[in-house]
């Protein structure tokens, strides 16, 4: 975090001359956090990227005459995004609604706003940080609506941005004038540098999730518990016909093995329908957000034993909440793998996060992934994956032993033997079954 007021605690070179700039106002007019600099040698002003979010990595200058954009980095999604945002700015009234807990003098404004779900949900995760660390500052949480739910509990105030989270990256000199009130009226003002993926020692997801339903009647007799994080803008397959036969297949062999599972499906859009069989149902998709849902969402999220679903931002809360997680990764987003993961504040050893979490590589559309290869991670996740993190730490943890036991008295262990009992079958047939399993395997 660095101060903002009265004095900034922020530093630039003019692009130009490389003079040092003076620092004149502070703006924060939506997702950006800008300086509004002025160059003594040149006499140009500038917007200047306060350090905040991708903005830490990547800083753009804006001329604010010229127009001419500098970015030293070259990532120009996020530099033209600023130019055209300054360009086009919104007329609309922003004024915040506040939710205030308590008087802060000094405060540290954590701006989550952003135009992905994604985004702004990371950077929230940062409010913990200074709840644990800075306590003697308010923290003050500029958030969408979608997110208002997910504050956790002792912050000073919630700044309750009443726009959809897609139109926060635009630039609304309404909101600015409201937080420059908001600020000088202070007697000290920080601003959280709101990282955009935050390690997991530093946040509890279960301080964001909170306040959740109790499904505990609901989920009774169903072992395992899996979830499937379900979309259709993204799909398992070149098309949701591909993806219907994908799901549907996916139920019925974990049925198979799993008589007792209780499958279920969250997430946006309705237009896959499954038919149940031997294992139970439980279809909580809708078609569009309401904080009730997402809250019952995550409580099923929270006591899944296994989470699945296509690479996104659909996946981070899926992924944090429950004990384990099968992302199904398209070739196009290799280069954002970890990136929608959200690693549980329990997964402290690293190889805890190799033994939960998978990641299954597919073609742009995923249409090589088969469920087949799908069901076997999971049976591999809920059965060893365990067994190994208790194995791995005897020796370090005293009750290690005792827990190893207990994974390999499990149900769910007892029924990946029966499942892999035809490998015990003598010679000849063993390989018989073998090969035919691999010819099946490609022919799913």
């Amino acid at each position: 975090m660095f101060r903002i007021y009265p004095v900034p605690e922020f530093e630039a070179k003019c692009p130009v001359d490389n003079e040092d700039l003076s620092v004149e106002d502070i703006l924060i007019p939506g997702m950006r956090c800008l300086a509004d600099t002025l160059c003594p040698g040149c006499g140009n002003k500038y917007f200047v990227d306060l350090p905040v979010g991708q903005a830490i990595w990547s800083p753009t200058t804006i001329n604010q005459a010229t127009k001419e954009v500098y970015d030293d980095c070259g990532i120009t999604w996020f530099s033209h995004l600023l130019l055209e945002d300054y360009q086009s700015q919104s007329s609309q009234e922003i004024v915040p609604v506040v939710h205030k807990f308590y008087d802060a003098e000094r405060i540290i404004i954590v701006n989550c706003l952003d135009f992905l779900y994604g985004h702004s949900l990371l950077k929230l995760l940062n409010v913990q940080r200074y709840l644990d660390q800075y306590p003697e500052l308010g923290c003050c949480v500029l958030v969408p609506t979608q997110l208002v739910h997910l504050v956790p509990k002792g912050v000073a105030e919630i700044w309750e941005f009443p726009v959809k989270i897609k139109e926060g990256r635009r630039w609304y000199p309404s909101l600015n004038n409201w937080l420059k009130k908001q600020i000088v009226s202070r007697k000290e003002c920080f601003l959280s540098k709101a990282y955009s993926h935050p390690g997991n020692k530093f946040y509890d997801l279960h301080q964001f999730a909170h306040d959740l339903p109790d499904i505990t009647e609901e989920i009774k007799g169903g072992s395992p518990v899996i979830l499937f994080n379900y979309r259709e803008d993204r799909n398992w397959g070149e098309s949701l016909s591909r993806q219907q036969r994908n799901l549907q297949k996916l139920y019925d062999k974990l049925s198979a093995v799993f008589p007792d599972m209780l499958f279920v499906l969250a997430g946006f859009g309705k237009k896959n329908q499954l038919i149940e069989g031997k294992s139970r149902i439980i279809d909580l998709r809708a078609e569009s957000f309401d904080v009730e849902t997402d809250k019952l969402w995550m409580a099923y999220m929270s006591n899944a034993d296994c989470a699945i679903g296509v690479h996104g931002s659909n996946m981070l809360l899926p992924s944090g909440l429950a004990k384990t997680t099968i992302e199904l990764v398209p070739r196009d987003r290799m280069g954002n793998t970890i990136q929608s993961f959200l690693f549980s504040s329990e997964r402290q050893d690293v190889r805890d996060g190799l033994l939960h979490y998978r990641m299954l590589y597919g073609d742009d559309q995923l249409t090589n992934i088969l469920p087949s290869q799908v069901v076997e991670l999971v049976i591999y996740l809920l059965s060893l994956a365990p067994v190994n993190a208790a194995w791995f730490k005897v020796g370090e943890n005293a009750a290690a032993m005792q827990d190893l036991i207990r994974c390999q008295q499990s149900p769910v262990f007892q029924q990946r033997i029966k499942y892999n009992r035809p490998q015990a079958q003598s010679g000849l047939e063993s390989r018989l079954k073998n090969i035919a399993k691999k010819v099946l395997w490609r022919l799913d």
